[in-house]
């Protein structure tokens, strides 16, 4: 090992000593920095650089095109040797031995999350029908009530979940759901207020073993309804219609550029 060599593994080292003494990450995660940080030091060395301080930010981007060009690297794995780089040249920083973080400057690649197209209008009323048809035992009115919420009035997964008996107000067929801007009131389209009421009445309170608990979506045990269980239920319904059971709430919603059968009021 040459001095050059000798210096630039020397911090290699002492980083990966201070994780570990730190417990601040897994024994996979250091394997992954060792092999990171070890490939940018011979990349360095062939630059002729010997020493951390001159890992300029142009260099530590040609290290990583070019070990993506050479291997074909995904977005998430550009970003996890980025966060890699920011780790160890923040802790060099710590130690004074460079001014700055170069590695601050590399930018993520983006990661644009595969959008599933909405189900196709047929496929969306079929499902509708189904739901509309099951049993008025306290489970059927239950899901009944699901996808009148996500597939006739649009919401979303988290906002169902998120409903409590006190966002509902019948009195006035109105609905408080939680948005991005804050919470704010739905009116509701008939078959939705009866799917409401008819669950209120009938099916919820079968389901309550404990009055305290407000959730409006129960469980057979009486708990809060988790987002396994809304998929599941989703999903057989979907087999129930003869759909795949592939199909999420995201897909359910009303597609994008159809008017809601609701208007949105103002939370008073």
């Amino acid at each position: 090992m040459d001095r050059s060599q000798d210096e630039l593994e020397f911090w290699i080292i002492r980083f990966l000593d201070a994780c570990v003494v730190a417990e601040a990450v897994s024994a996979s995660t250091l394997k992954a920095y060792r092999h990171t940080l070890s490939s940018l030091a011979q990349f360095l060395q062939s630059q002729g650089i010997s020493r951390w301080a001159g890992a300029h930010p142009s260099l530590l981007e040609a290290f990583l095109q070019d070990a993506m060009a050479r291997r074909g690297w995904s977005p998430s794995t550009w970003n996890q040797k980025i966060a890699a780089l920011r780790a160890f040249f923040r802790f060099l920083e710590t130690e004074g031995v460079i001014q700055e973080n170069p590695a601050l400057s590399l930018r993520w690649h983006s990661q644009r999350r595969r959008i599933r197209p909405p189900l196709p209008l047929h496929q969306r009323q079929r499902l509708l029908r189904i739901a509309r048809a099951l049993p008025e035992t306290p489970l059927g009115l239950r899901d009944r009530l699901i996808v009148e919420l996500i597939g006739h009035l649009g919401l979303r997964s988290g906002q169902v979940l998120a409903l409590t008996i006190d966002d509902v107000d019948l009195a006035r067929r109105r609905l408080r759901i939680l948005g991005r801007s804050g919470p704010r009131w739905l009116e509701l389209p008939d078959t939705v207020a009866s799917a409401l009421q008819r669950y209120l009445e009938v099916g919820r309170p079968a389901l309550v073993r404990n009055p305290e608990i407000r959730a409006l979506l129960l469980n057979y045990r009486g708990e809060p309804l988790t987002r396994q269980g809304l998929w599941r239920a989703i999903k057989i319904l979907a087999l129930r219609a003869g759909l795949s059971p592939s199909i999420s709430p995201e897909r359910l919603r009303r597609p994008p550029g159809l008017p809601l059968p609701t208007n949105n009021l103002s939370l008073h």
